[in-house]
């Protein structure tokens, strides 16, 4: 049958209208964010904030110690000192006082407190910044209101109400059973999460489209049971489906899931045959209508790659198994799940390793035992807190049961955690590479259109596999024979990256830890990741001081690290005992950092000017054996001072009067007592980098130190206030840059 001009515009026309109503709602979700209140509030600015816990207020565990609450608040009122700000809404992370009482959510608060603006991510982005990951209220009074009501906040108080009891049935897993039911991960052990996240299994910690389908089912089943009509069962599901993810907080993937069975449900009472892509279409459009920024969520992005991956590629693949291998049941269940996994995995890969900068392949077979078990763990969960109210010890041996699952879930996640080569740091994919390689195969697929389908394919592969390794290869070319220093905005601390020009890295200290935060894990490890890093040569640490050793044990856990030097000073902190033990851990051999000691590599030196030996005796400051080192290349070089004082500049100087270099970090953040008059005239410097913090409560850069770079017209760079300052000396010397950010 032919199609007329009629029959063509039509599909034409409604393609336009989708997309013309799909860039309405998306510049009306970018105006809606660029006005968010949480995007504009000033860091340190003193606001008060009227709204309701979220989640249970409850002191918990991390790394065997209590450690203050982190919950979220949804704001009814927010004054920032005595202004009202108005219009704002939302939900706000909230860090509790140290002292704070245990609250249940649903409680209405007033909270007092300072905001802390999370640094922005690294590299340009058009894409609107979710405001949820904004910034955080560091509390320092909390007073409660209201305490929770059913009536007026009935979501908030059935959240509160579900995990505390959660918690009494579950004494010794209840943060994980908090996890799997309500998708609260407040309470969960540091280690646990990386046991899940390095085994690729981190999803079955999140509400995902398993969890509200499993739920579905039992809902269905337990109707059936119980000999209700089909209708009445039907219906009810919806509406207690509906009510789960509400009570929840209503994630993407969780939506995506509950449209979907409601999609399915509706259509079996209509008895309509219902297609799956279409399906996963519809629920897409409804999430996006409401909430157009979702699609820059990661859990909205691997929550349909996923379920597209499985629906695409499993077939295909089961096409393609031997029939011999389908006969028996166990070996066609363990084919499925395999197959499954795989094309779950191919299709989240590229969303994981853009957002994560990691893959774990691993997760593969993990995902053979680790589903069942979460499924069935999940039913316990369930189970046993419906059951113990009623009967108490009937519920209990659920309990026990259900622990039991989720300690094999555990051991799972462990024994993959541990495979070598199961998980892998990779450079996040990306956009022109992605574009390119899909016009690679369009191009391909169209010259082979008069081949057989298996050669096309197989062409069109082999071409995606080409571009893939040759497109970054040709892009990395231009910067071969580049040295790169980056001082990476770590907050209040130091983290300075050094890439040779053979590609390889050098990491100067790490960044700060505390309870809140981890600049290893949330800054330095993600930028390198960025670029490509898969090891580190040599990690020096300046000194023993939470904001310059806090974040190595993070990098000495994910990357291989060739060395550890540092001054040796027998300090007892416990930041610095940490980086000992992560080093001891994985085997890296240890040096001293020593005056006229050297480190070569690609190149590039590293030459140690302080400490002087026997500096250490008798010290009782750490920053007075602080390393301080030069980084030369060619006819460049860079003086990176760490937090060494005054005195220490002028012994160096005595030593070295000929110091002279293009770029000179600042001491100690920037301090009055350091980056000295003597050291500026002996350095000379193009340029000074200053990294702190932003409104730190140490005032750095202290107002006499940029005095004298003002007096001598120096430029200066700050990352408390532009973020990763980078520069880049070509290959061969003969000059510098700063690199764009």
């Amino acid at each position: 049958e032919r199609r007329g001009p009629r029959d063509r515009f039509v599909p034409a026309a409604l393609l336009v209208a989708f997309a013309l109503a799909g860039a309405a709602l998306g510049a009306g979700g970018r105006r809606d964010v660029d006005a968010d209140c949480r995007l504009r509030l000033p860091e340190g600015a003193r606001i008060t904030i009227r709204g309701v816990l979220g989640a249970n207020a409850r002191p918990v565990l991390r790394d065997g110690r209590p450690r203050s609450p982190r919950v979220p608040v949804e704001i009814l009122e927010l004054r920032e000192g005595r202004r009202l700000v108005r219009g704002c809404g939302g939900e706000v992370a909230v860090r509790m006082p140290r002292d704070a009482a245990p609250m249940r959510a649903g409680t209405e608060v007033v909270v007092r407190g300072a905001w802390a603006r999370y640094p922005a991510p690294d590299g340009p982005t058009r894409w609107p910044r979710n405001p949820a990951y904004a910034g955080i209220v560091e509390a320092r009074e909390v007073a409660v209101r209201a305490p929770p009501d059913l009536a007026a906040h009935p979501l908030l108080t059935l959240r509160g109400r579900s995990e505390a009891h959660l918690h009494h049935v579950f004494p010794r897993h209840g943060a994980l059973a908090d996890a799997l039911l309500l998708g609260r991960r407040e309470g969960l052990d540091r280690e646990l999460t990386d046991r899940f996240a390095q085994s690729g299994l981190v999803h079955l910690l999140a509400i995902s489209g398993g969890h509200v389908a499993l739920i579905a089912t039992a809902l269905m089943l337990l109707g059936s049971m119980l000999r209700r009509g089909r209708r009445e069962v039907t219906w009810s599901t919806l509406v207690l489906v509906a009510v789960y993810l509400a009570v929840i907080g209503a994630p993407a993937s969780a939506v995506r899931s509950g449209i979907m069975v409601g999609l399915g449900l509706v259509g079996i009472l209509l008895q309509r045959p219902s297609a799956m892509l279409p399906v996963v279409a519809a629920s897409a459009l409804a999430i996006l209508a409401f909430q157009p920024t979702a699609v820059l969520d990661p859990g909205f992005q691997l929550s349909f790659a996923g379920v597209l991956g499985i629906m695409l590629l499993r077939w295909p693949m089961m096409r393609h198994v031997p029939d011999g291998w389908k006969k028996h049941p166990a070996a066609r269940w363990t084919l499925e799940s395999l197959v499954v996994s795989v094309a779950a995995f191919v299709a989240t890969a590229p969303v994981t390793a853009y957002h994560f900068g990691q893959v774990a392949p691993v997760s593969i077979v993990a995902n053979l035992p680790a589903v069942p078990l979460t499924s069935l763990a999940l039913v316990g969960v369930v189970v046993s807190a419906l059951v113990e109210p009623v009967v108490p010890p009937l519920g209990r041996m659920f309990a026990d049961g259900t622990g039991l699952a989720l300690d094999l879930l555990d051991a799972v996640a462990r024994y993959a955690a541990a495979v070598p080569g199961g998980h892998r740091a990779v450079e996040p994919p990306q956009g022109w590479l992605w574009a390119a390689v899909a016009v690679v195969v369009l191009l391909a697929l169209d010259a082979g259109a008069k081949m057989r389908s298996a050669v096309r394919w197989t062409v069109a592969t082999g071409a995606a596999c080409a571009a893939f390794v040759g497109l970054p290869a040709v892009a990395a070319s231009t910067d071969a024979g580049a040295l790169e220093i980056h001082f990476i905005d770590v907050g209040q601390g130091d983290a300075v990256a050094i890439r040779t020009p053979a590609g390889r890295w050098i990491l100067v200290d790490a960044g700060p830890r505390d309870e809140g935060f981890d600049a290893g894990e949330r800054r330095v490890l993600p930028f390198l990741r960025s670029r490509g890093a898969e090891r580190v040569e040599a990690l020096v640490l300046t000194h023993p001081h939470a904001d310059h050793v806090g974040g190595a044990p993070a990098v000495l856990g994910a990357l291989p690290v060739g060395r550890v030097i540092d001054p040796g000073l027998p300090a007892g902190t416990p930041w610095y005992l940490d980086a000992l033990r992560a080093a001891e851990a994985r085997r890296v051999p240890w040096s001293e950092a020593r005056e006229g000691r050297t480190l070569a590599l690609d190149g590039v030196v590293v030459e140690f000017l302080w400490p002087r030996p026997g500096s250490l005796d008798f010290v009782a400051d750490a920053n007075k054996i602080s390393a301080v080192i030069r980084v030369r290349y060619r006819d460049f070089s860079a003086l990176l001072t760490g937090d060494a004082g005054d005195e220490e500049e002028a012994a160096i100087l005595a030593r070295n009067p000929e110091l002279r270099a293009q770029l000179l970090k600042a001491g100690h953040h920037g301090s009055r007592t350091s980056t000295s008059a003597a050291l500026l005239d002996a350095v000379r410097p193009a340029l000074v980098v200053v990294s702190a913090g932003r409104r730190n409560r140490y005032g750095h850069p202290a107002p006499e130190t940029l005095r004298r770079l003002e007096a001598r017209g120096i430029p200066v760079a700050r990352t408390d206030r532009e973020g990763t300052v980078s520069v880049r000396v070509p290959a061969g010397g003969g000059g510098w840059e700063r690199m764009e950010p």
